[in-house]
């Protein structure tokens, strides 16, 4: 009787073992999986935003020199277009907080309340167009 009490203990003992083991495996999986969507998501957006910046420093190039052909001083024309770049950025910089911080709170206030599993990248990025259009009615 004693012996098969052991035994049975031997066999769920390493069943609990080989269980813990998997879902050691599958977590580990899970957190590689999510790092490499994560890294791979800021190394794109930096990209992006790198383009972004090239783009930008030529259109400036591009308007100097139209604007200094037009007014005959290229350096008025840049100090024309480094106007015009700091109006936006001020606009941007007094409006950071309606712009930015309320609209994700709101985004991610959104996603919280949907209650809808996580595990799907697409079904994420439905619930921020969602919430995005949402924000966007109101």
């Amino acid at each position: 009787m004693m012996e098969e009490k052991s035994n049975l203990l031997n066999s769920l003992s390493s069943a609990l073992v080989e269980y813990l083991g998997l879902r050691t495996d599958e977590f580990k999986k899970k957190i590689v999986s999510a790092l490499a969507i994560g890294f791979s998501r800021v190394l794109s957006i930096l990209v992006i935003v790198v383009l972004l910046m090239i783009v930008l420093a030529i259109l400036a190039m591009a308007f100097i020199i139209l604007i200094g052909d037009a007014i005959g001083s290229w350096s008025g024309a840049a100090f024309i277009v480094g106007g015009v770049y700091l109006i936006a950025f001020a606009v941007l910089y007094f409006l950071r907080k309606r712009l930015f911080l309320n609209t994700f709170t709101n985004l991610f206030a959104g996603i919280v309340d949907s209650g809808t599993p996580l595990d799907n990248w697409k079904s994420l990025l439905l619930i921020i167009v969602k919430n995005l259009r949402n924000g966007m009615d109101v």
